[in-house]
């Protein structure tokens, strides 16, 4: 086989009448004891590890059934569709059960659970992204309504006091910054993004101060923020994103009539779009989580404490104090006085 390859006159994946190729020859039972050797040749240069026959049967079929292990292992490394189905619907995992062929049955049936796994994994993924998208095109047609209400509402009242003959006063937007005024301010009256970078003109050699931190100590609160302008905070934790919009009102996720597969409808698309294949329930969690709150709920969010850091009773006053006496402390320190 290396003397044919070598001379370049043979085609690695030449079919026979039958549909057989060299890399179905080689697992078959007058192949051994050289079968992994040649089908680890083969697949080196070139063999295709999911060829079928005119019978559907796969390489794997054929190692499943002879009861080639080190071959059935050579072959799902090499990305062997472990799931194929021949002409009578078997899969390799089913002609090792009627082969009795444990070993590899039980290789098989782990490898399509591994495989079954990372596809399920990859569809969720792919559903976390799907929501991130529906989330920003959400976002995008709320802020198009507001500007197409506030666009009503100027045109309306712009009539109304046409019609009144009375004069228009709109108010000034608020939160709003002139950069031709700022040199009219002082250094102190001016916004800490304009005094942050005031202070690194007059300090080009100084590092970046650090920005919000959340220390892990909880007898120690974090750092605050002294590169950011400072707002009125009600706890020593960082601010909260803001809240993720509820889907509900603007996604409908509903069945194909055809196939029955899930799909979802977006009002401001209005055409069905298809959704990864996962099951009903978890879909549903997965773009509309507003409708699932969690069960557990904290206020720390489950922040990691070091156990160095915690809050502990100080130690005996002595080396020589009995044990007693720190049971003693702790008593008093926990008892209230006159109930004990």
């Amino acid at each position: 086989m290396k003397l044919l390859l070598a001379s370049q006159a043979v085609d690695i994946n030449a079919s026979c009448p039958l549909g057989r190729r060299p890399i179905h020859m080689v697992l078959t039972a007058k192949s051994r004891p050289h079968s992994h050797a040649c089908l680890t040749y083969l697949l080196e240069h070139g063999a295709l590890p999911n060829v079928a026959t005119d019978t559907g049967l796969t390489p794997i079929h054929l190692a499943a059934t002879e009861g080639l292990w080190e071959c059935t292992k050579t072959l799902v490394q090499a990305g062997a569709d472990t799931g194929a189905r021949d002409n009578r619907g078997h899969t390799p995992l089913d002609l090792a059960r009627i082969w009795c062929h444990r070993r590899i049955a039980r290789f098989l049936k782990d490898s399509m659970w591994q495989s079954e796994k990372k596809r399920e994994m990859e569809r969720r993924k792919a559903l976390q992204n799907l929501q991130q998208d529906l989330f920003n095109m959400h976002r995008r047609a709320e802020n198009i309504e507001k500007v197409e209400r506030q666009k009503l509402m100027e045109e309306k009242v712009t009539a109304w006091a046409d019609k009144k003959g009375l004069p228009l006063l709109w108010a000034e937007p608020r939160a709003t910054w002139n950069q031709a005024h700022a040199h009219c301010l002082s250094p102190g009256q001016r916004p800490q993004s304009q005094r942050t970078k005031a202070c690194h003109r007059q300090h080009p050699g100084a590092p970046p101060r650090e920005a919000w931190n959340i220390s892990p100590n909880p007898s120690k609160p974090p750092p605050a923020s002294v590169s950011r302008p400072q707002g009125v905070r009600l706890s020593s934790q960082p601010e909260r994103s803001p809240p993720e919009p509820d889907l509900r009102s603007s996604v409908t996720l509903c069945r194909a009539r055809g196939d029955g597969r899930p799909q979802y409808t977006a009002k401001w698309d209005g055409s069905p779009q298809s959704v990864p294949n996962l099951p009903w329930d978890v879909l549903q969690r997965g773009l509309f989580s507003a409708a699932f709150p969690s069960r557990i709920t904290s206020p720390n969010h489950f922040q990691p404490n070091h156990v160095l850091d915690l809050p502990r009773l100080g130690c005996s006053p002595g080396p020589n104090t009995s044990p007693w006496t720190e049971v003693a402390m702790h008593l008093a320190e926990e008892l209230e006085p006159g109930h004990y």
